[in-house]
């Protein structure tokens, strides 16, 4: 089964099963997996999202004030409870025009989003979890506008 979406400039998102998945929009890649591709009704899978700023780009993390840090937003979907998702610590780094350190990324870095099955899954079927990631990135002269592109994922219920 293949899951496409396609984004402005015709950039196009394609995912199977849980194989990692790379999109890249603006001044980010993204490459989507799980910890496991198939689990029981009512277990708890870690999806993840690992994103990776363009060379000489970054991107403002959790705790950097007047700045958009990155978020993954689930589609609400009537299987699926959805947590609060992980972010690694950011590198506290002096900005051009910021006072005091930002907490920022500028490696690839991890977002984990703990998703739980309902109950009443369906065994043999499968969910898929659309989401979608938004941050904002920044070069040493321009912060862009915030944006945001497509995350997907199937888990099969077994």
């Amino acid at each position: 089964m293949f899951l496409a979406a396609v984004l402005a400039g015709g950039a196009v998102v394609i995912a199977q099963d849980l194989r990692p998945q790379t999109t890249s929009f603006q001044h980010v890649t993204a490459a989507a997996g799980a910890s496991s591709p198939t689990a029981a009704a009512g277990a708890t899978v870690m999806l993840w999202a690992d994103v990776t700023p363009r060379p000489h780009i970054h991107v403002y993390a959790p705790g950097a004030k007047d700045f958009a840090p990155p978020k993954i937003v689930v589609t609400p979907h009537s299987l699926l409870t959805v947590g609060k998702p992980i972010f690694p610590t950011g590198t506290l780094t002096a900005l051009p025009g910021v006072s005091a350190r930002v907490p920022v990324y500028s490696k690839t870095f991890r977002i984990t989003q703990p998703v739980t099955l309902a109950a009443k899954a369906p065994r043999g079927g499968a969910v898929i979890i659309a989401a979608t990631l938004s941050y904002q990135a920044c070069d040493d002269a321009v912060c862009y506008p915030p944006a945001s592109l497509p995350l997907f994922w199937r888990i099969g219920v077994n």
